[in-house]
């Protein structure tokens, strides 16, 4: 039997370096690298290759990296014969038109592909970004219930549509779609605190402090549990609002709403020093909030100690020096301290602001009544009555 002929000539095996594969790969490396210049430089290298077919997941990359006027300028030239293709082609094009503020010639591409192709549920959620773009969201409302049409199993869709109700005050449909969402992804903390705050914007607090309870348990933050906190204290649940302002500040001790909050609780309650130790810590991180420090002084008030009082009352009204509340209450200080001429300076000034101001009124009566102006005083009290 005859052997086969020995042969001198090696076959080479073809270059990977100017396989599609190679050259795609590289793009893709580019990318994640960073190095955006050299990523689209590939990505069109490889879009003018020859081809049977569209290079579509090419320009979907593109776009990616906003390449627009790349990946534009290939699909434009596309001569296509399949529906399909030509429905695909035409959302690309209207994502570049998109990011390229061409927004009626994207609104009529995407309509094209939603003729074509119905069914397919990015494309009405271009088509809600076109509206909202156009300032149109009654539209953009009508494409994404066309989305849940079609992926009826998106939460992220329902999510949206909760959002832009919410946004434009339709607080009931804005529940609606967080309920939705809550159901379709029950263990995202997210949905079940934009679901709480909706509750809460509606006065249903049992609901939003269920709610946030639920968020709460699947991952929430520090500042979720100062929302519930605020909840339960707004729902009259005292012990749990405090039970739950003293778990954020644990986690989080710099949590100024906590630290001013809970002061608000204490000394509603007559824990004064209590209180006073956390505004104290609060002023320690935001030293120049005028309501902060009204809030200080208010506490000192009722220790008594009059003379602090004022000075941070002085010191919140160098920073808001029209404010009615900080006024009021520097008049109220004041007047503890027999400062008569001060505090119906103030008062005066007050009622220049807010002239329908009736404990403005009834504490002007007062202070004349103690400096012995009983007609002045009387004629104040008048006022304060008419406007109670």
């Amino acid at each position: 039997m005859a052997l086969p002929i020995a042969s001198n000539n090696k076959q080479q095996r073809p270059s990977l370096q100017n396989s599609y594969l190679w050259n795609f790969l590289q793009a893709r490396w580019h990318h994640r690298l960073g190095k955006t210049d050299d990523a689209i430089q590939k990505w069109v290298d490889l879009l003018n290759r020859e081809s049977s077919k569209p290079r579509l997941k090419e320009v979907g990359y593109l776009i990616e990296i906003q390449a627009l006027q790349e990946a534009r300028e290939y699909l434009e030239q596309l001569v296509i014969n399949s529906d399909e293709e030509l429905a695909e082609i035409n959302y690309l094009l209207a994502k570049c038109y998109i990011g390229q503020a061409l927004l009626p010639q994207a609104k009529e591409k995407i309509e094209q592909a939603i003729k074509v192709k119905p069914q397919i549920a990015k494309y009405w959620d271009l088509l809600a970004d076109c509206n909202l773009e156009l300032g149109d969201w009654r539209d953009a409302i009508k494409a994404l219930d066309n989305s849940m049409r079609a992926a009826p199993q998106n939460a992220e869709t329902n999510y949206r549509l909760g959002m832009i109700y919410a946004f434009h005050e339709e607080y009931h449909e804005a529940l609606r779609c967080f309920q939705g969402c809550c159901q379709l992804r029950p263990r995202e903390f997210l949905y079940w605190e934009m679901k709480a705050e909706m509750h809460l914007l509606l006065e249903q607090l049992k609901d939003a402090c269920g709610s946030y309870e639920k968020a709460l348990r699947y991952g929430g933050t520090p500042d979720l549990a100062a929302r519930l906190a605020y909840c339960y204290i707004q729902d009259g649940e005292i012990k749990k609002g405090i039970q739950y302002y003293k778990y954020t500040l644990k986690y989080e001790p710099d949590h100024y709403d906590s630290l001013s909050n809970l002061a608000a609780v204490y000394q509603n309650l007559g824990r004064s020093q209590e209180a006073l130790v956390l505004l104290e810590r609060a002023k320690n991180i935001y030293p120049k909030d005028p309501i902060l420090l009204n809030n200080l002084a208010f506490t000192l008030v009722h220790q008594g100690r009059t003379r602090k009082a004022a000075e941070y009352y002085r010191e919140a009204l160098e920073l808001t020096p029209d404010h009615p509340l900080i006024l009021y209450n520097l008049s109220v200080c004041l007047t503890r301290k027999g400062n008569w001429q001060e505090s119906i300076e103030l008062i005066n000034k007050l009622l220049k602001i807010d002239p329908n101001h009736s404990a403005g009124w009834a504490l002007l009566g007062n202070i004349y009544d103690q400096i012995d102006q009983s007609d002045v005083a009387i004629d104040c009290f008048n006022k304060a009555l008419k406007l109670a």
